[in-house]
């Protein structure tokens, strides 16, 4: 009996791509900054994270991020026809602000690093 088969997908070796609390965290960051320009909905809010990620963003996994972030009071939706538009709230952009300061304290020396040996070639 010939037991040839295709070779097993990534998927079937690693498992379904679970987002790590940092990415979560992340996503959660990356959308505050987003709304903080300009409200949209949820489709425009996808493509704009899809462009600035390498991890794709799915309906999955953004309608629940944005529901965290209403349940936290830092967006509010409201309905524009079919669409709903989410907005960043004062307090999200109050808790965007001081995320993003902690985050660049945190990876100041990374970044630093990583820049300066970019520009040195070490």
């Amino acid at each position: 009996m010939d037991r040839h088969r295709e070779p097993p997908s990534e998927v079937e070796i690693f498992g379904e791509h679970k987002f790590s609390e940092i990415e979560l965290g992340l996503l959660q960051m990356q959308t505050l900054w987003i709304l903080s320009s300009d409200p949209t909905h949820g489709y425009d809010l996808m493509k704009k994270l899809n462009d600035i990620k390498k991890t794709k963003i799915t309906q999955g996994t953004l309608y629940p991020t944005l529901q965290r972030l209403e349940d936290r009071q830092l967006i509010r939706s409201h309905r524009e026809g079919r669409k709903t538009v989410y907005c960043i709230t004062q307090k999200g952009k109050k808790v965007m602000d001081e995320s993003c300061l902690d985050f660049s304290r945190t990876f100041f020396g990374i970044f630093k690093s990583f820049v300066c040996n970019k520009c040195t070639g070490n």
